[in-house]
């Protein structure tokens, strides 16, 4: 029998829990504890101590079931005795415990954030050492992996995880592991693959046939023979034609571009890793991952950050986002102010009349020491990096560029509640607009060989930059050459092309198929009710479905607007419209409905639902 946790232990426990007896407090302390609840469908976040965990382990990305192949890499739920509460530092920074860390995130103790302040309590060596040590066989990371969580792989990785790491005599890559384990839904298997690939998890251990091209549905075997080319090269000894089997079954077509993106973008030099590090920017580098196609406008944005925080230059970075609408100039703003972990401040130009509007007034004037947000939020990060991006800027006037002369030109402004001198000289500008979208349309429709192909980047970048040219002819036209002579640089956002849609399609669908998952709930206040949820639902020909799906809604216009109206109207709707039909009533606890989308034999779009078992077959709605 083992020996009793130290009584100080567990007279610790019992202060930390009020009304736990000294055998519940033991009992904790020796992992011994039962198991809580299964997680709730309705709880989406990502941070582990808001998910329960089913005897340590989420059960939906759980990878050892009993019909999981021999060759499946299983890591073992691992006890957690309580000594790492998730919750407190270490009690020896000089000893990591990595079977208590890894058995206390099973067991859902650890927060992403609890995570990377623990792990900060040691030095780079000791984590590089402990986090990509095995246990029981399996390198750690498999385990961060298999919780489907992405901000703890991001902060494993980031504090020294490798995450190209393998298992097993034959080398199973922890890239394929991360395919081959299902998470809740598709968008959780897809992040969780992004997350490693822009973290540096080389796509080259999955044969190449699996994602190039990426818009087509393979054989159910997997790729053909002819196709696997490089089937023989030490990195694939893994994927035999069993593997290959399954591994074609698990990808879906999001994951497959992420594959053939990764596979397509230029590894950064060190040096660029080194001056990208010390200014707190590494995870611009996975800048593409984060975002369905405008590959050129990415590495443009990238490559003027890196110039500008190279030179050190004591002025602002001004950028001009210049595309259609719908063509990803917000999403890209977003995902850059977080991957550079900075404030960002956006500003809507279109109620933005006067340059008190966002500005504020001057003193004597009525408000004025209440500023304004542009205003306040200029003076919060005075002397810091931070982003301000603002939408639709065409909408501005001359009175609202003149005041923006001198932060643009010197990085300095003067706050309208004090009159104090600001220095924003750090401030990265944004300026989206779609003033420039006809000379875009066209210069896309007479070089779309080029620029609408994922090949030559230096053909492509030769394009760009005499549309470039045009395009700062064209707003110093429109908006005047003191701002213009003040922009450093234009980033063009050209239309999708047809691959890109089918992406943009499959997106929409995973959005819908997260939402209709939720569990029902029906509540005392009826704003709270959840009507529509405990839905599973099957793509079949997933790239044929949203190939067809992105052909007849894509307008080039409004982008991914229409495409997202288009699988609203040919999926959501459909497949609401009969889950309400065959139901009597709603209940948290009725079974799950499932529904197939596939394209039929006369090419369109189909919805089904799946009869439970001795049901009749239910009539196909075709839409």
């Amino acid at each position: 029998m083992a020996p009793l946790p130290p009584a100080d232990d567990i007279l610790q426990v019992m202060a930390e829990c009020p009304g736990c007896s000294k055998i519940t407090a033991s009992h904790c302390l020796e992992g011994f504890l039962p198991p809580d609840p299964p997680s709730d469908p309705d709880d989406t976040s990502s941070q582990s101590s808001q998910r329960n965990m089913s005897n340590g382990h989420d059960e939906s990305s759980k990878p050892e079931t009993e019909e999981s192949p021999s060759w499946m890499p299983k890591p073992p739920t691992l006890s957690a005795s309580g000594r790492i509460t998730g919750k407190d530092p270490p009690l020896d920074p000089s000893t990591f415990e990595l079977r208590e860390v890894i058995g206390a995130v099973q067991a859902g103790r650890f927060s992403a954030d609890g995570l990377r302040d623990y792990l900060g309590y040691y030095d780079k060596e000791t984590l590089r050492t402990n986090l990509n040590a095995d246990i029981d066989g399996y390198p750690a990371i498999f385990y961060i992996v298999a919780t489907n969580d992405i901000d703890m792989i991001r902060q494993w990785i980031k504090h020294g995880g490798d995450p190209n790491t393998t298992w097993g005599p034959d080398n199973f890559p922890l890239l394929a592991f991360c395919i081959l384990t299902k998470g809740k839904t598709m968008h959780h298997d897809k992040k969780s693959l992004a997350t490693l690939l822009r973290f540096g998890a080389s796509p080259f251990v999955i044969p190449e046939a699996f994602y190039s091209p990426y818009c087509r549905d393979l054989p159910e075997d997997g790729p053909v023979h002819d196709e696997l080319h490089d089937i023989n090269d030490d990195n694939k000894r893994w994927c035999t034609e069993e593997v290959r089997t399954h591994l074609t079954k698990a990808l879906n077509l999001l994951q497959r571009y992420d594959l053939y993106r990764s596979s397509r973008t230029r590894p950064h030099s060190g040096r660029e890793k080194e001056l990208l590090v010390r200014q707190n920017a590494d995870e611009v580098t996975g800048l593409h991952q984060m975002i369905i196609a405008q590959s050129i406008a990415t590495r443009w944005l990238q490559q003027k950050l890196r110039v500008y925080l190279a030179l050190q230059k004591e002025k602002p970075l001004v950028l001009v986002f210049a595309g259609p609408s719908g063509h990803g100039k917000t999403e890209l703003a977003k995902r850059f102010g977080d991957l550079m972990s900075l404030d960002v401040e956006e500003i809507d130009c279109t109620i933005v009349k006067f340059e008190t509007d966002m500005f504020g007034p001057r003193p004597p004037y009525k408000g004025f020491e209440e500023g304004s947000r542009l205003n306040n939020f200029l003076a919060q990060n005075a002397g810091k990096r931070c982003i301000v991006f603002m939408d639709e800027f065409e909408k501005t006037n001359q009175e609202i560029h003149n005041t923006l002369l001198l932060p643009f030109q010197s990085g300095c402004y003067s706050d309208r509640r004090n009159g104090n001198i600001i220095d924003c000289s750090k401030s990265i500008w944004l300026l989206a607009t779609n003033k420039l979208d006809p000379t875009i349309h066209s210069y896309c429709d007479a070089n779309k060989q080029v620029l609408l192909q994922e090949t030559d980047e230096n053909a492509q970048d030769k394009l760009v930059r005499a549309l470039c040219s045009q395009l700062r002819r064209e707003f110093v036209q429109h908006f005047g050459a003191p701002l213009g002579g003040r922009v450093t640089e234009i980033i063009p956002f050209l239309i999708f092309s047809a691959p890109e849609s089918a992406v943009i399609a499959d997106k929409m669908l995973m959005d819908i198929e997260a939402e209709v998952a939720k569990r029902v709930r029906i509540t005392l206040n009826k704003d709270d009710d959840v009507y529509v949820g405990n839905i599973k639902f099957h793509i079949q020909n997933e790239a044929a479905l949203c190939a067809l799906i992105a052909n007849d809604e894509y307008d080039k216009q409004t982008g991914a607007r229409s495409i997202a109206q288009g699988v609203e109207r040919l999926v959501e709707d459909p497949l609401v419209s009969e889950y309400l039909i065959n139901g009597d009533k709603f209940d948290d606890n009725q079974p799950i409905t499932t529904f197939v989308v596939d394209v039929n034999l006369d090419g369109e779009v189909e919805v089904r639902l799946v009869p439970e078992p001795g049901q009749e077959d239910e009539e196909q709605l075709v839409y």
